[in-house]
């Protein structure tokens, strides 16, 4: 089994970038999900927006440059996250008062790390006979060769995976959400695929996992369940 694919969500809930190789730290991947959204004003509450409150969010989309986060958009080419034509643009989008703060730590919804087979999305493709596109569910990790069958992610919670020169401790399945409903292109809704993963897979799809010992993951890394 090996590492396919390695990703980074600079912004939560916006789309974020394939990348070659990262170090781990205890907060998974450095800068992972590192800003989010917030809405201004005197109604609104201090907490980080997902794509579950404004979908809008998933029509950006958010890399790091020289370490600084740049976000493009439908209308805006990547920009330095905190120029204020950003938000001027999710708030076009998103037609609410939003801005970008950074948030320490990490905004996560569970823990810093989602991992996924891609046997888990070929099943699936199979299964709604129609191709799945694997960004929906916004691993940072894809894995694929033998080792964990499709579906079969929550059969390692409480183990250890090495992976690369790091050791993660799977903690728990994912429960799933609209978001992947959502195509990571078009943005076109596909609820049938909500309503599958309900009804099959208790509406689950990949694990968390904490970082026990960081250390350097690449693609084509070998992973062993421990």
């Amino acid at each position: 089994m090996q590492v396919a694919e390695l990703w980074r969500y600079p912004v939560k809930s916006m789309a974020g970038e394939r990348i070659g190789a990262a170090e781990l730290d205890v907060r998974g991947i450095p800068s992972d999900r590192g800003l989010a959204a917030f809405e201004i004003g005197p109604q609104s509450k201090e907490k980080p927006l997902s794509a579950r409150d404004l979908a809008r969010l998933l029509k950006f989309r958010a890399s790091l440059e020289t370490g600084i986060a740049q976000v493009a958009g439908p209308d805006l080419e990547p920009t330095s996250w905190d120029h204020e034509s950003v938000a001027r643009s999710m708030r076009g989008q998103c037609r609410r008062e939003l801005e970008l703060r950074p948030v320490a730590g990490g905004a996560f919804d569970d823990s810093p790390i989602l991992l996924i087979h891609l046997a888990t999305v070929s099943a699936l493709s199979e299964e709604m006979t129609s191709p799945v596109d694997h960004r929906r569910f916004r691993a940072n990790i894809y894995l694929e060769g033998d080792g964990i069958a499709a579906h079969k992610e929550s059969q390692i919670i409480g183990r250890e995976l090495r992976c690369g020169a790091a050791v993660l401790q799977v903690t728990d399945t994912c429960p799933r959400c609209s978001i992947p409903t959502r195509d990571p292109d078009t943005w076109a809704s596909w609820p049938l695929l909500l309503r599958h993963l309900v009804q099959s897979h208790d509406e689950v799809v990949g694990v968390y996992c904490q970082v026990k010992v960081p250390g350097r993951v690449a693609e084509g890394d070998p992973v062993e369940i421990v």
